[in-house]
């Protein structure tokens, strides 16, 4: 009974301190796990304003800007990075599309027609 006892805590404590632990190459990352919702968020970037200015999604969406004015836009990240389109890639009649793979309020802006505080700024609040 003894034997069976210390057999029986020896394997508790072999699987306490190598089992709990996942080794990190079975990890996914983040963007792994996200599969696309196919839904389509849409944004217009129009002259001066972004319609609408608050919008939601879930993670997964795609949140799709399109520039429906008669001048370049933007669309810039107010903090990070790795989300967003530049002037040269968003004249009148381009789309840019993003899907979002975490939680959380995303604002932008459009530098040319504002700050990230003021004039043509939005926010996208994604929900898991």
């Amino acid at each position: 009974m003894k034997q069976a006892r210390r057999c029986s805590i020896a394997a508790v404590m072999l699987l306490v301190t190598t089992g709990c632990a996942p080794d990190p190459s079975d990890v996914p990352a983040v963007a792994d796990t996200v599969k696309p919702t196919g839904v389509v968020v849409r944004v217009l970037a129009i002259d001066n304003n972004f319609r609408p200015a608050a919008l939601a999604a879930k993670v997964g969406d795609t949140v799709e800007f399109t520039n429906k004015g008669k001048n370049d836009h933007n669309v810039l990240p107010q903090s990070g990075s790795g989300w967003g389109v530049d002037t040269p890639g968003f004249h009148p009649g381009d789309v840019y599309s993003h899907v979002f793979n975490a939680p959380g309020v995303y604002a932008f802006y459009c530098s040319i027609h504002g700050t990230n505080k003021v004039g043509m700024v939005g926010t996208i609040t994604v929900t898991g």
